[in-house]
């Protein structure tokens, strides 16, 4: 399918790329994103239309539930890229896995499914895990929020609401000393993201606007993604999937460069992607064939998406 004809492709949006961390800090004030925690399995903004906000702002903070050890997956994320760890020449089965160099960006990065988190230190699987388990937990009570039948939800997410579908750890390393843009501004292509990241450099394109998305001590970074965008589009509440990318990061020694990690939901590859019209969920793409269409765009050169 041409991606220019498909239904969920988007129109070109030329953006600020690369930003300039020292440039953009100064010139893009930070979004206020909301706070929510885990009361059991029930997602609880701090303010009364905290969830509303979160939805149209495509980002929210949550508060890392206590016993949630990060350790583990921090130190990992500080080395996976090394020539000695073992990871950048490790071969992991499946699409979209493994090491990646990204020739126009300073990003490099370790995707990983759940499938193989055996292959992880068994720490950091064991965290993989229990982040998996927040972002269901946040995809289940979003769809609640919405208000769509119970019964369509392991359908459109394509068993994701049942703990199946694409589970995905990515860690991110960006080498400041190459000079390229840190990572173009993209959309997420799945459901929902949690971002484990402790330093500025984050930015999105809300409201016609580039805002810095600054990470709280105690919180993961959620943000919605585009099967997201794309199921609620014709809705009365609509979930944004906003674009987001990092800035391009001034020198610095090499033991202190960023380093941040994300679990992504994702429909399962042979799955469909949906969209409610006129209170049914109707098939709009493969899965296949929109992962596809969304990966050339994020990772090529232009500072077109």
């Amino acid at each position: 399918m041409s991606s220019t004809r498909s239904a969920t492709y988007r129109d070109s949006l030329t953006l600020p790329s690369p930003l300039h961390q020292a440039h953009a800090q100064a010139m893009y004030p930070p979004l206020t994103l909301e706070r929510a925690r885990f009361s059991g399995s029930r997602l609880v903004f701090d303010s009364a239309d905290g969830f509303a906000r979160g939805i149209e702002q495509g980002f929210f903070l949550l508060k890392i539930p206590q016993g949630m050890v990060c350790a583990a997956a921090d130190q990992f994320a500080r080395q996976f890229y090394l020539p000695d760890d073992g990871y950048r020449e490790m071969e992991v089965p499946g699409l979209y896995q493994g090491y990646f160099d990204r020739p126009h960006d300073q990003w490099e990065n370790f995707y990983i499914e759940r499938d193989n988190w055996h292959l992880l230190p068994r720490a950091v699987a064991m965290l993989g895990t229990q982040l998996a388990s927040l972002g269901l937990n946040v995809l289940r009570n979003t769809f609640a929020y919405l208000e769509l039948p119970a019964f369509d939800w392991p359908r459109i997410s394509s068993g994701l609401t049942d703990n199946c579908g694409h589970q995905m750890l990515a860690f991110n390393h960006f080498r400041c000393a190459k000079n390229a843009r840190g990572c173009k501004f993209h959309r997420d292509s799945g459901w929902v993201t949690v971002l484990r990241s402790t330093e500025p450099g984050l930015y999105a394109w809300i409201d016609g606007q580039v805002r810095a998305i600054n990470p709280l001590p105690g919180y993961f970074i959620i943000n919605f993604g585009s099967s997201f965008e794309v199921l609620t589009e014709r809705l009365a509440t609509p979930v944004r999937a906003n674009i987001h990318g990092v800035a391009q990061l001034e020198p610095r020694p090499v033991e202190s460069e960023r380093t941040s990690y994300t679990l992504f939901l994702d429909s399962a590859l042979d799955g469909n992607l949906y969209q409610y019209r006129n209170g049914r969920a109707v098939v709009v793409q493969s899965v296949a064939q929109f992962a596809e269409q969304e990966v050339a765009r994020t990772y090529d050169q232009t500072a077109r998406l």
